[in-house]
């Protein structure tokens, strides 16, 4: 908890510093040709075992595709009108894209080994989902506008991918399941806003930048508003709005202009490292919180304040991207005996 204060300032600080100077972009407009015609499918892999535990947010895969540019596609009729409605994705002249993303998420309580669990522990869940994603970006900020419908409880297939994964890696079987949530329809609206606030070249390749985000998610599955940034050192940095973790409104990071090494014309490789921050005041969170409707399941008291602390690099190659990120995550539940979880993250990602 007190870690968690002292980041959110910070985080505050840093955004409104960012935002300040916007000006330090290339002044001039940069050709956009080949980014627009551009499409993104990025696969997210996420688990503890890269934080050598077995505990807490235990697992995570998601699959997304986004489309190329398809501002000409909401220009008249219905499909523009439809754009119109859509609130913070809508401005005029920018580019459109839409994306689709099929994931699950797998929590689990410190000791999987009992078969009866802890009550003052973390319940058993999972929650597999379907989110459809409307995006509105230019060369220097992106909103993305993402609606998550799917399940949690046993219909969410958590417990029978956690035991074919331990089958797989030879581990002991969790005993617990029986307890989890009980199947509950999700569903999540979810707003990020992402911006290239300053970005700097040294020698025509070495470069940094940096990219504060916020938003919100509302929903019985999750509600929280978050407050962050990522900071960008490296070689030919791609011109995007950085590395995203595998949550709601993650659709991958597709390029916004054509210095970006993925589709510029001399395709040079590209090496960097990042660090970052994200903030969240939680107002809901069924995984800890327990069901909605069902009285009397499991569930432990929420830390009202939760921060990711996260470094890790990302290497591109032709029209492929790969990332490594290492997260340490404050505590989110009262009785959590540790200050901080860990798990770690891989995303794979090609232009098309």
């Amino acid at each position: 908890m007190t870690a968690t204060l002292r980041v959110v300032p910070l985080l505050t600080v840093l955004s409104l510093a960012c935002a300040l100077t916007e000006g330090t972009l290339r002044a001039e407009p940069e050709p956009v040709a080949r980014a627009r015609e551009a499409g993104l499918f990025t696969f997210y892999f996420e688990n503890d075992a890269f934080g050598g535990t077995d505990q807490h947010y235990t697992n995570g895969t998601k699959l997304s595709w986004m489309t190329s540019d398809l501002s000409d596609w909401g220009q008249t009729g219905w499909r523009k009108s439809l754009l119109d409605l859509l609130p913070f994705v809508n401005r005029p002249g920018t580019q459109k894209n839409f994306g689709f993303s099929l994931g699950q998420n797998i929590y689990t309580p410190r000791d999987t080994d009992a078969a009866i669990p802890d009550p003052a522990d973390r319940p058993y869940a999972g929650w597999s989902y379907l989110e459809v994603s409307f995006i509105s970006k230019t060369q220097r900020r992106v909103d993305i506008l993402s609606f998550q419908a799917g399940i949690v409880g046993p219909s969410s297939l958590a417990e029978e991918t956690q035991r074919l994964v331990h089958e797989w890696i030879n581990s002991d079987d969790p005993q617990g399941w029986d307890s989890q949530l009980r199947d509950e329809p999700g569903f999540n609206l979810i707003y990020e806003r992402r911006h290239r606030a300053y970005a700097r070249a040294f020698d025509g390749t070495l470069g940094i930048d940096v990219i504060p985000h916020g938003g919100f998610s509302l929903g019985n599955v999750q509600t929280y508003a978050n407050l962050g940034a990522t900071l960008r050192f490296g070689f030919n940095l791609p011109s995007d709005f950085g590395v995203q973790l595998a949550r709601g409104g993650a659709i991958g990071a597709a390029p916004a202009d054509d210095f970006d090494p993925r589709v510029a014309p001399d395709r040079a490789a590209s090496l960097f490292f990042f660090a970052g921050a994200d903030g969240r005041a939680v107002a809901q969170d069924i995984f800890l919180d327990g069901n909605t409707w069902k009285d009397g399941g499991p569930s432990v008291e929420k830390e009202p304040f939760v921060a990711d602390l996260m470094a890790g690099f990302g290497l591109i190659a032709g029209r492929w991207q790969l990332t490594g990120t290492f997260v340490h995550r404050t505590r989110e539940f009262t009785t959590q005996p540790e200050r901080y979880s860990r798990f770690g993250s891989v995303t794979l990602s090609v232009a098309f």
